[in-house]
């Protein structure tokens, strides 16, 4: 059996050595908006109207809900590392493949997560996916 090449040796993956090498600031007021988060604690992100009342569904539910979705519907190559809820918006970090078109892979996950989470709450839903970190394989 032919041994597969180690994709750290392509020369390709150079640049994202620089690129990893070069400080990343922390994004304005993100640090704040955490702590926000967590202060809040099991808020109710989705009130989900029915005939005999209504029923809330906490941020914790949405998130657990909505990282279960997207790790079934990631496409190959695409790992979801972390879920979270932020002003009413499913947030969702990936790390893709090295060769894989990040873009459209986040694309996809996107559409299918809304999709499906919309489904599964009966209530629209708003899902954002970042593509956060590379890994070789």
């Amino acid at each position: 059996m032919a041994e597969s090449p180690d994709p750290e040796r392509d020369p390709r993956w150079d640049a994202v050595r620089r690129a990893a090498a070069h400080r990343v600031p922390t994004p304005p007021g993100l640090v704040e908006r955490v702590l926000r988060a967590v202060a809040r604690g099991r808020r109710t992100a989705v009130e989900v109207p029915g005939e005999d009342g209504s029923l809330r569904v906490t941020e914790g539910v949405v998130a657990d809900l909505a990282r279960t979705i997207a790790a079934d519907r990631a496409p190959d190559g695409v790992r979801v590392s972390a879920v979270a809820v932020e002003d009413d918006v499913v947030q969702v970090l990936v790390s893709v493949r090295f060769g894989v078109a990040a873009d459209e892979a986040a694309e996809v996950l996107r559409r299918e997560t809304t999709a499906e989470l919309s489904r599964q709450l009966g209530v629209p839903a708003t899902v954002n996916v970042h593509v956060v970190d590379v890994h070789p394989g």
